[in-house]
């Protein structure tokens, strides 16, 4: 973790049609293409196709949600992520 990141970050995922939750997050894995991907306060930037499976985050009061998604891309930045997702066409 850098010295200047925080204990959270401003997390975004978002389906073709509206958005589906945005968060204030401590800790997020998601499902990649090969597995989960756990990402924390002060992960390094990184782009990523998504697969099919959960997107799970600890808010910062420490309430664990869930997202299923049916794949899609991830882009972590310093302070923020943001998910594009697809969903099934019944979501």
């Amino acid at each position: 973790m850098s010295p200047e990141s925080s204990a959270f970050f401003e997390l975004k995922v978002i389906a073709p049609t509206r958005l589906l939750t945005e968060a204030r997050v401590t800790e997020l894995q998601v499902p990649g293409l090969d597995g989960y991907l756990g990402i924390w306060p002060g992960h390094r930037p990184l782009n990523a196709c998504l697969g099919q499976g959960e997107i799970i985050f600890r808010t910062t009061d420490n309430r664990e949600e869930r997202v299923m998604i049916k794949g899609g891309v991830i882009k972590v930045e310093t302070s923020k992520i943001i998910i594009m997702a697809d969903l099934d066409e019944n979501d």
